[in-house]
């Protein structure tokens, strides 16, 4: 069975010209151009190895990296030299290439990390995102307003446990408000999954400009724990 890659890129053209060269090479390839697409991808498949950009629309491709329901190798393949985003790539445990990047040196970067071309098996994430389980009171406050919990939190997002009426799903977007450190951080939700007729577990995410905020929270947590 080919193995599987997930390329995401905003620009299709360039989307288009990776996923064809992949596909003559033997590969099976997804794409997709925003992040909430891809993490309802990733929701529904657990691709061999995952190619994304880092500016994608509001957020970045790290964030997939992050939240993935299940951990994925990645290249990050972007036109921008960014050390501290390098940094912060390689600590998810992914590689980082700027391009132009020849394409005999991408697919050997590809055999590499997918063991030779043969069927992946037993990856393990060496992705570094610690996910601290939270103890802390915190206020969840949800935009239509079904009950939620704050699970655990990390460097790239938190998962959430929702509670909707029976036929309901959660919404889109939550804030997390911290009264005692003034914080009020919109998050998206980046994956969900159904756990019975009215639990859902959700993959959250702040935007790139929540950052800052974000940041804080950790430490605030961190302080806390």
């Amino acid at each position: 069975m080919a193995q599987k890659i997930l390329i995401v890129d905003d620009n299709r053209a360039t989307r288009d010209q990776l996923a064809q060269q992949l596909t003559g090479e033997g590969y099976e390839t997804l794409t997709a151009s925003d992040v909430p697409t891809t993490m309802r991808i990733l929701a529904a498949n657990t691709p061999d190895l995952l190619i994304t950009d880092i500016r994608l629309d509001g957020y970045n491709g790290l964030h997939i990296i992050a939240m993935a329901p299940t951990p994925v190798p990645a290249i990050v393949l972007t036109s921008f030299a960014d050390p501290v985003i390098e940094a912060d790539a390689r600590r998810f445990g992914a590689e980082y290439l700027v391009r132009p990047v020849a394409p005999a040196k991408l697919l050997a970067i590809i055999t590499g990390m997918l063991g030779g071309g043969k069927q992946r098996s037993g990856f393990t994430s060496t992705r570094r995102w610690t996910r601290k389980s939270v103890m802390t009171p915190i206020s969840v406050l949800v935009v239509r307003d079904p009950p939620a919990r704050l699970v655990d939190v990390g460097d790239g997002g938190a998962r959430l446990l929702v509670e909707c009426a029976a036929g309901a799903e959660p919404p889109s977007t939550f804030t997390f408000v911290l009264p005692t450190a003034a914080l009020a951080i919109p998050v998206d939700v980046m994956w969900k999954r159904q756990q019975d007729e009215q639990t859902w577990i959700c993959g959250v995410a702040p935007r790139d400009d929540s950052q800052s905020q974000w940041q804080a929270l950790l430490e605030f947590l961190g302080s806390a724990g």
